[in-house]
């Protein structure tokens, strides 16, 4: 009789723990399945030409991943609701919630007189803005089958982001930067899409790395939005051979740079000197720079790697102009100067490598440049434009200086991802990119006080595809 008369009370208990259990696990499943739906619809709006397209696509995919989480009779459920709210929280940022409501079945607790009971959850999940630079690399190096695989990996990579939503616009560059597309929110715009910009990009020329970078951040700033998600994506097959700065020209009779040659063993001695006029009107009746390697009156030989070769990258920079409308040298100051007939000629002409370039950045820095250090030397202590060398390495600080004050930027946070093809300097890509070091890899400059980017390696440009991919689903990760 004791057993039976606790029975009444026994088995109500375990059938509301029953129960209790039962709603517990559909209130769980149905929770994940609004995370997932909330997940699925902000990272499907960039699916589609308008705002209104993206939305019907989110939204549906969105309806299409709740089901698939939670379908229809789960565990006896019924009368299943799923709704979707879309808020534009701020200028940069979209928030999506899920919430959902079924019909919960009831086996034990029926004794009270209810066969269900509801149960609700709700998801939310963010996709912020992005304002993102694509930097090109389109030097001689890229010229062939690197350049058309760059075109279109990177014609792939723009596609993976939403019109109307997020903003690109791109920079290519060679020994010139050159803003081929103004950032942009109607990027695929069937009459002006960024894509048709990237198929008319032809390789050829230097590598300024520095300068094509730095004005990809300057388009961010001009842009000037701290909620979005602001980023350069940088991508190059080599390390930088040409900079961009006001180069002094020689003022004074100084003939020869102590570089170890002399006039009897140098035929390009007997070439007249030049009487060059910089932008402020300073004469200059100097020439005879030094030797091009080898010292048999050639202007080839060397390479960018060592003390000798030519200064090419340095002419490139200079006797060759990057604005047709502001160039640093004017073609008619340039009239009797010796790089006028001969752009190789250029160190005849330049006094040193100025400290900063056109941005202020400096050209010291990680790498050890060669400087003029005699005694009584009327540039000492300047950056030696004659040693290719010195060239690179003076175009690399200013790669890594213009990183370090992207950065140093904490109102916009702006994020650089870089892309190296081939033979490229891993450590200056990692430094630009402030990429963690791991136990696989090191980065001397890293800054943990910084936002944290990416460097991603191609050993050849049929792994760009992948590469840019990567990269895509790193921002795409970030932005939600």
């Amino acid at each position: 009789m004791l057993t039976a008369i606790m029975l009444l009370f026994t088995l109500p208990a375990v059938g509301l723990a029953i129960d209790a259990g039962l709603l517990y696990v559909i209130r769980g499943r149905l929770t994940a399945a609004c995370d997932a739906a909330s997940l699925a619809t902000a990272r499907n709006l960039n699916v589609g030409l308008t705002l209104a397209e993206q939305t019907a696509a989110a939204l549906a995919r969105g309806d299409a991943f709740f089901r698939g989480n939670f379908p229809d009779g789960y565990l006896g459920t019924s009368g299943t609701t799923p709704s979707f709210a879309l808020a534009q929280t701020n200028m940069s940022t979209l928030t999506v919630t899920t919430t959902a409501t079924t019909n919960a079945p009831l086996y034990f607790m029926r004794i009270l007189g209810s066969n269900a009971t509801v149960a609700g959850a709700w998801g939310k999940a963010s996709r912020r803005a992005v304002n993102l630079m694509l930097v090109l690399d389109r030097s001689g190096s890229m010229s062939g089958t690197p350049c058309a695989d760059m075109i279109s990996a990177s014609k792939t990579f723009v596609d993976m982001f939403a019109n109307q939503r997020d903003r690109l616009g791109m920079i290519t560059f060679g020994a010139a930067a050159y803003l081929a597309y103004p950032p942009s929110q109607d990027f695929k715009n069937p009459t002006n899409t960024l894509t048709s910009k990237i198929d008319q990009i032809t390789c050829g020329g230097w590598t300024n790395t520095a300068y094509s970078y730095f004005s990809a951040y300057q388009q961010l700033v001009a842009v000037n939005e701290p909620l979005a998600l602001n980023m350069i994506v940088f991508f190059t097959d080599g390390v930088p051979t040409a900079l961009t700065a006001a180069f002094p020209i020689k003022t004074v009779s100084d003939t020869r740079y102590g570089d170890g040659n002399t006039c009897a063993t140098n035929t390009q001695c007997t070439m007249a000197k030049s009487t060059c006029t910089d932008d402020l009107g300073r004469a200059s009746t100097n020439a005879l720079w030094g030797t091009f390697a080898p010292k048999v009156g050639t202007l080839t030989g060397g390479s960018l790697g060592s003390g000798t070769g030519n200064t090419t990258g340095l002419a490139a920079a200079l006797a060759t102009s990057f604005s047709t409308s502001d160039p640093l040298i004017p073609s008619a100051q340039r009239a009797s100067c010796q790089m006028n007939s001969s752009q190789n000629r250029v160190r005849r002409d330049v006094a040193y490598i100025p400290a900063t370039d056109v941005n202020g950045i400096s050209t010291s820095g990680y790498q050890s440049v060669s400087r003029f250090t005699t005694a009584g030397h009327p540039y000492i202590n300047q950056i030696r434009p004659d040693r290719p060398d010195t060239l690179s390495k003076a175009a690399m600080n200013l790669a890594d200086n213009a990183a370090a004050s992207i950065r140093n930027n904490t109102t916009l946070n702006v994020i650089t991802f870089t892309l190296g093809l081939g033979d490229v300097d891993d450590e200056l890509l990692k430094r630009m990119a402030n990429d963690p070091p791991t136990q696989y890899s090191t980065n001397p400059g890293y800054d943990d006080t910084k936002p944290d980017g990416l460097y991603v390696y191609a050993a050849n440009s049929a792994d760009l595809n992948q590469a840019f991919a990567r990269i895509a689903s790193e921002i795409l990760r970030l932005a939600r």
